[in-house]
């Protein structure tokens, strides 16, 4: 009987040790297949429907359903975990804001730079909540940036917000090709940047909201 319990012992022991390593390889292996889907996507918007990866592109609308999925985990946590609200309403805030900018184009057609008015308003309304509920907001966001995937989130927020955007300028792409300049190869290098980003941003949301998310099933 004790011989059967050490071995059961040892058993639970060697998964223990080797669980670390299993969730390193299925997180690599979810992240390949992510990257797989959009780098495919941007294939697709290339090769198939030959177009030149612009705003009425798959690789556009694929950029938008992963901000909204972004914003809408975080929503949730804020939904669910009345104890890091604050933090998850800003956090959500952030992305729903940057999703209705890249709607930009559609939000034109009721008035040239109408996205300005719901971004402000959803932005004076989040910080609000923020500012009023400090405790919900401070204490969870410090954790945030202690979270594994923070760091990830931090390298694909820097990528989008700065990297992307000096090499998509168009100067850049003017000086090479010279009197060759194609404005959809500056568009499929930029565009291309901005959905590893936001590939790398869902990731990051992923990992923090999902395990949170099912704790409270629990």
């Amino acid at each position: 009987m004790q011989s059967t319990t050490t071995q059961a012992n040892q058993h639970v022991q060697a998964n223990s040790v080797y669980q670390p390593l299993l969730k390193s390889i299925s997180l690599f292996l979810l992240l390949a297949l992510l990257m797989a889907f959009s780098a495919f996507t941007i294939h697709y918007d290339v090769v198939h429907i030959q177009n030149s990866v612009g705003e009425n592109s798959w690789t556009e609308l694929l950029q938008e359903t992963y901000l909204f999925l972004v914003s809408g985990l975080f929503a949730i946590v804020a939904i669910r975990h009345p104890q890091q609200r604050g933090f998850a309403v800003l956090v959500a805030a952030f992305f729903a804001i940057m999703f209705i900018r890249e709607m930009d184009s559609v939000l034109d057609q009721i008035v040239h730079g109408f996205w300005k008015y719901p971004a402000w308003l959803l932005a004076t309304a989040a910080i609000g909540y923020a500012v009023t509920h400090r405790k919900t907001t401070v204490e969870p966001l410090i954790r945030y940036t202690q979270h594994h995937s923070f760091s990830l989130m931090l390298g694909a927020m820097v990528t989008l917000l700065v990297f992307s955007r000096i090499y998509g300028m168009g100067v850049l792409w003017q000086g090479i090709m010279q009197d060759q300049y194609i404005r959809g190869v500056k568009n499929l290098a930029e565009e291309g940047v901005e959905l590893l980003a936001y590939s790398l941003i869902l990731f990051s949301a992923a990992w923090y909201c999902l395990p949170k998310l099912k704790k409270t099933q629990k």
